[in-house]
């Protein structure tokens, strides 16, 4: 994390797949929080966040994830491999179902 962070408000895109509290922004704000001494990826830094989940549900730490109502990120929500497919099939240009 403490390489990619600095990365993360020159990145045009992150693509989150099923994390949850290992991206959530309130880990640097939330005191006291479970997660406190959690070292998070700064998503919420790059200009576009998708993130792709199964549902809402908060993670571990039963806190919910402030990165899911950035105004910045797109949610798709179903199987992370076969969303993650499509998005690869869209980007390469071919025909999706």
């Amino acid at each position: 994390m403490s390489e990619i962070n600095p990365e993360m408000p020159q990145a045009d895109v992150v693509l989150v797949v099923g994390a949850n509290d290992v991206v959530n922004p309130a880990a640097a704000t939330t005191r006291p929080a479970p997660f406190t001494a959690c070292p998070i990826i700064d998503a919420d830094k790059a200009k576009a966040i998708i993130a792709i989940k199964r549902s809402m549900n908060p993670g571990f730490a039963g806190i919910e994830n402030e990165l899911y109502h950035d105004d910045k990120t797109l949610m798709v929500f179903g199987d992370a491999k076969a969303v993650t497919g499509e998005i690869a099939k869209h980007l390469a240009g071919e025909e999706t179902a």
